[in-house]
């Protein structure tokens, strides 16, 4: 439809609408959430005013007198709305949420939390002409799923060893950190790693781990992260590294980078590894803050990066005050 510009605009807004209405739903479904997408902007009005007339609520939310009229008789049967007659006029009456409709509310809070966060971060650009905009709007929300990336960031994320299953996960989490942050300085090094983590991690000695959101048909891969050991140094220090650290960006910001260091940094030390180190880039921002949480401290490279994109090195010390000999 789109090679028909403004022609198209009523149809196109409608197949964007009743996508995001069909995803929504889904959400509301896997999380037992007994209410219709569509009920939303009265739910929301009723518990935020108390209690309002049929004509009230079509005023505020600019909706016609039937349409409102329809959807309020359905939520009365199912339970979320009560019908209160006014004493002095039996003709005028108030609606109000029940109390199934005011638990359901609350149930639904934290997934307005994660669906905003996800809708933002899709309507995020700027254009000036408005069509362009509904075209970037339509790629974002029609491409991928939106019910997805909500219970990715709801549901509860386990961290486990890298399968068969989810190698195709690690290389295109991690290609599109690269392709995001760095898209002139992929080289053939990193497709190499990305496209065989068996052979170029595992199998000689490394560890890779993944975060998931375990579904009824599949692993929904939201994270990767791998280790690997390296040559002692000249202190005879027992080196590793950690290295593609890689997060969704549609769970950014659900602690999942954390919990995927944090299982690194644990299996390290239980491995007998005395140091841990990293390679990242001045210009991650929120990555540096990350690795300075967790103890991590930058310091001269001891031998050129590989990767041209590496300007900080950073070592952790894994040795705890009890490890070391009193004497």
């Amino acid at each position: 439809m789109e090679q028909f510009g403004v022609l198209t605009l009523g149809s196109r807004l409608k197949r964007l609408s009743d996508h995001l209405f069909i995803q929504v739903q889904e959400i509301y479904s896997q999380c037992e959430i007994p209410i219709s997408a569509t009920y939303f902007p009265i739910l929301r009005l009723l518990q935020k005013t108390g209690s309002l007339s049929v004509m009230e609520i079509a005023d505020r939310l600019h909706l016609s007198h039937p349409a409102v009229s329809k959807q309020t008789t359905k939520m009365i049967k199912e339970s979320l709305l009560e019908k209160t007659v006014d004493d002095q006029d039996q003709r005028r009456s108030s609606l109000q949420l029940s109390e199934l409709g005011l638990s359901a509310m609350q149930r639904v809070e934290p997934v307005l939390q994660e669906m905003k966060i996800i809708l933002e971060k899709m309507t995020t650009y700027s254009s000036e002409n408005f069509m362009d905009a509904l075209s970037i709007l339509e790629s974002e929300v029609l491409s991928g799923s939106l019910a997805d990336k909500v219970l990715d960031r709801l549901g509860p994320i386990d961290i486990v060893l890298l399968e068969t299953q989810h190698e195709k996960a690690f290389y295109d989490l991690n290609m599109a950190w690269l392709e995001r942050y760095f898209p002139n300085q992929i080289d053939d090094k990193d497709r190499k790693i990305l496209s065989n983590p068996q052979q170029e991690i595992i199998q000689k000695g490394g560890v890779v781990w993944v975060a998931v959101r375990k579904t009824k048909t599949l692993d929904s891969v939201v994270g990767t992260i791998a280790f690997a050991p390296l040559e002692n140094d000249s202190l005879n220090h027992n080196k590793g590294e950690v290295f593609k650290l890689s997060v969704a960006e549609h769970a950014q910001g659900g602690g999942v980078a954390q919990a995927l260091l944090s299982t690194a940094i644990a299996f390290s030390h239980q491995q007998g590894f005395s140091l841990l180190s990293l390679e990242t880039a001045s210009c991650l921002k929120l990555a540096r803050r990350l690795y300075d949480k967790n103890g991590f401290v930058e310091k001269e490279f001891p031998t050129p990066s590989l990767y041209a994109r590496a300007d900080v090195y950073m070592e952790k010390s894994l040795i705890l005050k009890t490890d070391r000999d009193p004497s």
